[in-house]
């Protein structure tokens, strides 16, 4: 059975879009387009309805971020972040709290002339801001370690006058492309986020959205080159058979860990192929994915909204 795309867009918007996801909960949902045209009308309606709801959509295609590592997933998540829009609000949250005002809001500006601003001696305005920072980011365990240190470098980093090399080697390291290793050091930053510390880190960035006052993530993956054989992939990443189990077990791990991230909802986005094509490419081959996403039990006159997998009409 299948269901038209409008009511399934609908049932998304008013279940999860609207209120679940901006109130903290999370979802992961596959989706099986009729046709890969319909797959990507489903990408852009989902963005469109996204946006309206007011969450950050994430766009992730497969035929340009290797699925199979998960920091790559991490990486290409962090690089459609605007850590820059992030690190100003919440720069200006601490300024707040601490008792002082942002002259100009949603401008850079420096620690003087914040100081000048409020008339008050810039050493002793550094020193509450600092024990500020440390209150809700350092004493907030839903951040990872070096995810809390790479953010207070952010945070620190955007009062001073010169720190820019420090500010764009920690977003370098957010992205997959660290700077200097002395400057990582400075931040306190100890490791390159690498398989075994992406879901931490992914975790961390949900938590640090929701506190820069983000409703929430819309991720959406297109995972339609998977299910590609070598000689239908003219360009762009192609996949072996290990990878795209690599890639389910990357989903599957998503999927376990969707309770621990806020604000959260994963769209995964497929045509036909990953039910009924090449059985070495098709869920079937991968029962530990395929369990979590398929009903055993199915309505006779139609499939249910809701469930974690369905079908387009």
């Amino acid at each position: 059975m299948t269901i038209p795309l409008e009511s399934w867009l609908e049932v998304m918007r008013d279940e999860y879009f609207a209120t679940f996801i901006p109130e903290g909960g999370s979802a992961v949902r596959f989706v099986v387009a009729a046709n890969p045209d319909q797959a990507d009308n489903v990408s852009m309606r989902l963005r469109e309805l996204g946006q309206q709801c007011r969450l950050t959509v994430i766009d992730i295609d497969t035929a340009e971020t290797k699925l199979h590592l998960l920091q790559n997933l991490f990486f290409a998540i962090a690089r459609s972040i605007d850590w820059d829009k992030l690190t100003q609000v919440q720069l200006e949250r601490v300024v707040a709290n601490s008792g002082y005002r942002w002259p100009d809001p949603n401008q850079r500006t420096t620690l003087a002339i914040l100081a000048e601003a409020n008339e008050v001696a810039p050493a002793l305005m550094r020193m509450q801001i600092h024990q500020e920072i440390t209150r809700v980011v350092w004493q907030d365990t839903h951040l990872a370690q070096d995810f809390r240190n790479a953010m207070i470098a952010l945070l620190v980093t955007r009062l001073a006058d010169d720190q820019d090399a420090l500010q764009n080697a920690v977003f370098g390291w957010l992205q997959g492309s660290p700077g200097p290793l002395g400057l990582l050091k400075d931040a306190q930053i100890g490791t390159k986020i690498v398989r075994n510390n992406a879901r931490a880190m992914l975790r961390s960035l949900c938590h640090w959205l929701r506190m820069c006052g983000e409703k929430g993530m819309l991720l959406s993956i297109d995972v339609t080159r998977l299910l590609r054989e070598r000689r239908q992939v003219a360009d762009g990443q192609f996949y072996s058979l290990a990878a795209v189990m690599d890639c389910y077990e990357v989903l599957r791990q998503m999927i376990d860990d969707a309770g621990m991230l806020e604000g959260f909802f994963l769209a995964v986005i497929a045509d036909p192929p990953l039910l009924a094509g090449d059985l070495r490419r098709s869920l079937n081959q991968y029962t530990a994915l395929k369990m979590r996403v398929w009903d055993d039990v199915r309505p006779e006159y139609g499939d249910n909204p809701l469930a974690p997998l369905v079908q387009l009409q």
